[in-house]
């Protein structure tokens, strides 16, 4: 009964700090879209309805008992591998459609960029030993299209707002690892502890200790403050949902988690470290520098099981860089 209580606390707090974050993003994409220059009321229900899908579904996905919900609703395999990325492909094109843009090459983009990873997992049910294999081949279906750029644009609000392509293909990774192939210890949860707080500031003083020197004597780094009073405080929150959570699922929650599995936790950290600094190519003493950020994100994320932890850290490294100091 106890731990049911605690069970039942839990999933309370997760969907408690879910919401809290979907009303706050809410409330800025609306506060962005009546300023911007839409005059058309289809345009603005559009951004708003194609933001609360995304938004709803990236949150949604961090509590526990709403993916379990998902994954014994849609039944058969079949359904549960292909629901998602179909529903995320059917909005996308929807909303290309209302906002003028090109629905040709998007239609060809998507559907193979969502369905194509979802297959892949669907095929290799049952095949337990080589599991984690196929479902690296999986991630770097959904990593290398962002990496390299190769998604049309889906701005929001159009035509130059902010490009959520990136964010389609986030959910649809969420969906896939957390739903359609769950794949245990993701750590996906915005319930954090006080000991996740705790290793996830010693990991970015360490790193802070030996990254700056490192980062000064390369010339990659220089002392330039750029301190705004206004976005002090927002920037944060933004850097942590836009870039940290979804780097920190793919590249820890993923990628560390299935090479652990293939060769134990040193390995899987060393070797997912490296991954994360080569992604960081073509300067090298970006490399290095990403892969000691790659350990010490990985370290965190080992010691508390939370992709949500080692993204703390993964923040305070962008947010005091992105104050104090500038890039070569």
């Amino acid at each position: 009964m106890a731990d049911t209580n605690l069970d039942h606390r839990s999933g309370r707090r997760e969907a408690v700090a879910a919401a809290v974050l979907f009303v706050l993003a809410c409330t800025q994409v609306l506060w962005f879209t009546v300023l911007s220059d839409l005059d058309q009321t289809d345009d603005v229900l559009s951004v708003v309805l194609f933001f609360v899908l995304l938004v709803g579904a990236y949150l949604g996905l961090s509590v526990r008992a709403a993916r379990d919900r998902v994954h014994a609703a849609l039944g058969s395999p079949v359904r549960r591998f292909l629901g998602g990325p179909v529903i995320l492909l059917g909005a996308a094109l929807a909303y290309a459609q209302v906002s003028g843009l090109a629905i040709p090459p998007r239609a060809l983009v998507y559907g193979g960029y969502l369905l194509a990873p979802a297959m892949l997992l669907f095929l290799c049910q049952g095949r337990s030993r080589s599991a984690p294999l196929w479902g690296l081949a999986a991630v770097s279906l959904f990593w290398l299209p962002i990496e390299f750029d190769l998604l049309p644009s889906l701005p929001l609000p159009p035509p130059d707002g902010y490009d959520v392509s990136r964010v389609v293909g986030i959910v649809a990774a969420f969906y896939l690892f957390l739903v359609a192939w769950p794949l245990g210890g993701v750590g996906y949860t915005l319930r954090l502890e006080r000991r996740d707080f705790r290793f996830a500031g010693a990991a970015w003083l360490v790193y802070a200790l030996l990254a700056v020197p490192v980062g000064f004597l390369t010339g990659f780094l220089t002392w330039q403050p750029d301190v705004d009073p206004v976005g002090l405080l927002a920037t944060p929150v933004v850097i942590y949902l836009i870039t940290a959570v979804p780097e920190e699922f793919l590249f820890r929650g993923v990628i560390q988690n299935l090479l652990t599995r293939l060769w134990g936790p040193r390995v899987g950290l060393g070797v997912s470290a490296v991954i994360f600094g080569l992604a960081h190519l073509p300067d090298l003493r970006y490399v290095l520098l990403a892969t000691l950020a790659g350990l010490a994100y990985g370290w965190v994320y080992a010691r508390t099981g939370k992709i949500t932890a080692s993204a703390l850290t993964h923040t305070g490294v962008n947010w005091i860089w992105g104050l104090l100091l500038s890039f070569s």
